[in-house]
């Protein structure tokens, strides 16, 4: 079951009994309440993830209540149960951002389609939101790390500490570290180190990679490739090591000490959850740490044999003096912005400004590391080839034994597609994902704009209502992709059609919604009118077949025929079923303007 929590807002107990049975596949937790005022009251207290609620109730109506929570949380997924053809309170449930709408009686092939979607956006958000929290976490126990292994001979001392902190920034169950050693001309790993949130597990003391059947994992190691699965991909042998760890996952990273294949660094969960490539670049920057650690332990301070430790990371590494002067620079870092060592070293890494940050910035990230001796955060810069990029750059002073600062450590990867994905994901909540056009949140902001506008300066504006004529029976005989493609061709007619600046919109199905603003006259909207339905009349070929379908449209007039997004919508709307009623595939207005009562800019009134 999803770890979800709904608020059903109801005052018959018939319907919240019934909604809560249906809910039991769906959420772990469903609490109930009897009207909006306590509804609300509920909302704040548990703070649900999913509301659905009845619109007619005692005491405080289901809009009423939207229209508070929304102001409490914006991002909280409502569906509400209403009569759909009062279109009045569709388009407010809309205004307060009503996710779902679905009708009574409840049936159980309805009700999926509409609780699932709702159910699979939150657990993504979550799952989105936990990701993301983990990278940073683990950022940080790295940034901890670095300071505090190689600022010590002695990097054991402080190896519980970190190996507990990056277990619990990573939120895995077990880590564990071992070293290689050679026994009867035999290649054997010896426990180092291990810690298990389960107290039953026996991690091995020695593990012999040909005797437990782990030479694939040694040719992997050595070369240094990490291993990562889940005990059902694994043999007998594998599981049953699994098994003595009390683990379900594991990954496995390798150590390598002045580019010797030194050991390996474990990580385990007792859930089937593999970490993603991102976490894993992030934590062989940990095995890379923990070899330059033993590099110290051996007594080798050159810094330019440390740094050469970073070479096994993905992650760029660049060590100054400090003056803040280049000493050196990792293949990675080169990787990364396109420098090669002997272009950089001697200069100081402000030839890698974006010019993005003023100097506040940067006077701000100087005063942090020289007090505190750490900085980290993102930060926008500009590779050889001129290509910004954002970087996550963590920074450590290294001090020498009076206290002074004598270089500075700087770790950092490219963490630019994490932010064209999380564009990505802004884009989705503002545009139909079939078509790629705007949807109905967007199309509301838009209508709201140019009402805005249009009072300001005394213009005018259209809302175009169009519906697919006797779109069904193609879903019918070719089926939906069919149907989807036929959508998207229609979508693709009616943006070529309009200016840049008009907002096209897919309203809901057969649907599509056009606001053209700033409307120069009667006679270019009857033009526009003219050309979608012209070029959707015509026949078109999808997967080879031929197809015709015919469009009803209807089209309202701002200020002349209504004064609110609502308001023109529903007259825009009146106006298309009057064309379905005059025959279907024509054009009507909500009503005839002969002459636009706006600014004489464009020569109306």
């Amino acid at each position: 079951m999803q770890q979800l929590t709904v608020l059903v807002v109801d005052d018959d107990k018939i319907t919240t009994a019934i909604l809560s049975h249906m809910l039991d596949k769906y959420a772990d937790h469903v609490i109930i309440a009897s009207n909006g005022e306590e509804g609300l009251s509920l909302f704040i207290e548990h703070r649900p993830d999913i509301v659905l609620t009845d619109i007619n109730m005692p005491r405080m109506g289901g809009l009423e209540m939207v229209e508070q929570i929304r102001k409490l949380d914006e991002h909280v997924k409502i569906a509400i149960f209403t009569n759909f053809e009062n279109r009045d309170i569709l388009l407010q449930a809309i205004k307060f951002g009503v996710n779902q709408f679905f009708s009574k009686p409840f049936e159980a092939k309805v009700f999926a389609q509409v609780i699932q979607p709702l159910c699979d956006d939150v657990l993504e958000k979550r799952r989105i939101s936990t990701e993301l929290a983990r990278q940073q976490n683990i950022l940080h126990a790295i940034k901890k790390m670095a300071h505090n292994f190689l600022q010590h001979v002695d990097w054991k001392a402080a190896l519980n500490t970190e190996m507990v902190r990056l277990k619990n920034a990573a939120d895995t169950s077990a880590i564990f570290i071992y070293q290689n050693h050679i026994e009867k001309n035999e290649l054997v790993a010896k426990r180092l180190y291990a810690v298990n949130d389960d107290v039953q597990a026996r991690a091995r003391k020695q593990v012999h990679y040909r005797k437990h059947h782990l030479m694939r994992w040694k040719r992997h190691l050595e070369r240094g490739e990490y291993v990562n699965g889940s005990i059902y991909s694994y043999d007998k042998s594998k599981q049953k090591l699994l098994k003595a760890f009390k683990i379900e996952c594991l990954l496995i990273l390798p150590i390598f000490v002045n580019k010797e294949w030194w050991g390996f660094l474990g990580i385990g969960n007792t859930v089937d959850y593999r970490l993603n490539v991102t976490n894993i670049e992030m934590l062989s920057t940990v095995a890379s740490i923990i070899g330059s650690a033993i590099n110290n332990e051996r007594n080798l301070h050159s810094l330019e044999m440390s740094s050469a430790v970073f070479e096994h990371t993905m992650d760029g590494v660049l060590i100054t003096n400090a003056d803040n002067r280049i000493m050196h620079v990792n293949a990675a870092f080169s990787d990364i912005t396109g420098y090669q060592p002997e272009e950089v070293v001697g200069k100081d890494p402000k030839f890698l400004k974006s010019g993005t940050h003023d100097k506040h910035f940067y006077q701000q990230m100087w005063t942090q590391l020289t007090q505190k001796g750490n900085w980290q955060g993102e930060i926008t810069n500009r590779k050889k080839n001129g290509e910004i990029y954002i970087e996550w750059l963590s920074v450590n002073a290294i001090h020498n034994d009076n206290g002074e600062i004598e270089n500075f450590i700087g770790i950092f990867s490219d963490v630019t597609h994490q932010h064209k994905d999380a564009q990505h994901n802004a884009y989705l909540a503002t545009h139909d994902p079939l078509t790629g056009v705007s949807n109905r949140v967007l199309l509301h902001d838009r209508l709201e704009h140019a009402i805005e506008h249009a009072k300001r300066f005394d213009k005018c504006f259209a809302v175009i209502f169009c519906d697919l004529d006797n779109f069904k029976p193609i879903n019918d005989t070719y089926g939906h992709s069919v149907g989807d493609e036929v959508l998207k061709y229609i979508a693709g007619i009616m943006k070529s059609i309009l200016r840049k600046d008009d907002t096209l919109c897919r309203y809901g199905g057969d649907e599509f919604v056009i606001l053209i603003e700033e409307l120069k006259g009667f006679e270019s909207l009857e033009t526009v009118l003219s050309k979608i339905r012209t070029l959707s009349n015509q026949s078109f070929s999808i997967n080879g077949i031929e197809l015709t379908v015919g469009i009803s449209i209807g089209a309202a007039i701002y200020p002349n025929d209504a004064q609110s997004p609502e308001a023109i919508l529903s007259a825009a709307d009146q106006a298309m079923y009057n064309a379905k009623k005059q025959g279907k595939n024509t054009i009507a207005f909500f009503q005839r303007h002969e002459a636009l009562y706006c600014s004489n800019t464009y020569g109306l009134g």
